[in-house]
């Protein structure tokens, strides 16, 4: 059933703050207020935004015509900025016209810092508000910690580790994991003199199931906290190690550049959970299946692309017979 709507201008503002309408050359029509914030006070899409995951040589509105056409997310780069691509999706109206609704996705707390957005430049059903309210919270703790005694400074530091920490394991929690990865792209991102690329590793335990099924949770979370320990033990200080799901860990490794030395570790953290986990009177074995992704990889670095390509390259790893690594965009034998 198809119906047609309408709708006060000023209410698809308050609905939809970083729509973006677009005639068939590229000129800005409409543009909500949070998204004019950032674009200032440009007057065509090409002065300001550049096309990320199509090709060097995509035609900007073409591509945007053949995404509203066949439902496909745009992600548009801000010129000359850090942050991660905005992405949105696309409807053709008449005359030719692109309209697009677009997000920060990854990028809403640097965007937050970086443009000093409130709730008012959201709407209210965004979940990004929710993550504005964390962000001033955070930043309101810190300040008021800064004044009194070290006993609430000492507060605030539990506070936030429990923010942004898996209560099993004592590893980042997919939140913390967000925010290092966030980082790792700043760096990346900087002028070449500072540029520091990174590397992702995604790691999901093999036979982990039949362990639950056999000895009980229990029993398995006491697994996953000697997994945890052998991540510990087996990366650096300076790398951000997280559990983001029931059996899933990341890993991020700031200054990783070289693939035999991410290949190396691999294959450690392999064999390091393949050694009999004793759990009171039960002997467990699981193993370890690792997907991976360097940024050097990229000539644009966004973690959507990032995450999935690692993703992609763990669920080769399974089909190749797991307790293996996999590099994206390599082939490594099975060790």
């Amino acid at each position: 059933m198809q119906t047609n709507l309408s709708m006060a201008f000023e209410r698809v503002t308050m609905l939809m703050p970083m729509h973006l309408l677009a005639g068939p050359d590229g000129e800005i029509r409409s543009c909500g207020p949070t998204l004019r914030k950032l674009i200032g006070r440009a007057r065509n899409i090409h002065d300001v935004f550049e096309l990320r995951r199509t090709p060097a040589d995509a035609n900007f509105m073409a591509t945007l015509k053949q995404a509203a056409d066949h439902g496909e997310r745009v992600f548009l780069g801000l010129k000359e900025s850090p942050l991660p691509p905005l992405r949105g999706e696309a409807s053709q109206l008449t005359k030719g016209e692109i309209f697009i609704n677009l997000g920060f996705g990854i990028g809403v707390i640097e965007a937050i810092t970086t443009y000093d957005l409130t709730d008012a430049d959201f709407a209210a059903n965004d979940l990004a508000i929710e993550m504005l309210y964390l962000h001033s919270s955070n930043q309101a703790i810190r300040s008021e910690l800064a004044r009194h005694s070290f006993s609430l400074e000492e507060a605030r530091q539990v506070a936030e580790m429990q923010a942004f920490t898996d209560p099993l394991t004592g590893l980042l929690n997919r939140r913390g994991f967000d925010l290092a990865l966030g980082r790792a792209l700043e760096a990346r991102a900087a002028p070449a003199a500072r540029r520091q690329e990174f590397a992702l590793l995604q790691l999901d335990l093999d036979w982990f199931k039949d362990v639950n099924d056999r000895f009980g949770h229990p029993t398995g979370d006491a697994v996953l906290r000697q997994i945890a320990e052998v991540l510990r033990r087996e990366t650096r200080t300076e790398d951000a190690v997280a559990r983001v799901g029931g059996d899933e860990f990341m890993v991020l490794l700031p200054g990783m550049a070289s693939e035999s030395t991410l290949l190396q570790l691999g294959h450690r953290l392999i064999a390091a959970t393949q050694e009999p986990i004793p759990v009171d009177a039960n002997i467990c074995h699981v193993s370890a299946s690792i997907g991976a992704t360097m940024s050097q990889h990229y000539e644009t670095v966004s973690a959507e692309t990032m995450l999935a390509d690692g993703d992609s390259a763990l669920y080769s790893a399974k089909r190749s017979g797991r307790g293996c690594i996999r590099l994206h965009g390599s082939h490594v034998a099975k060790r």
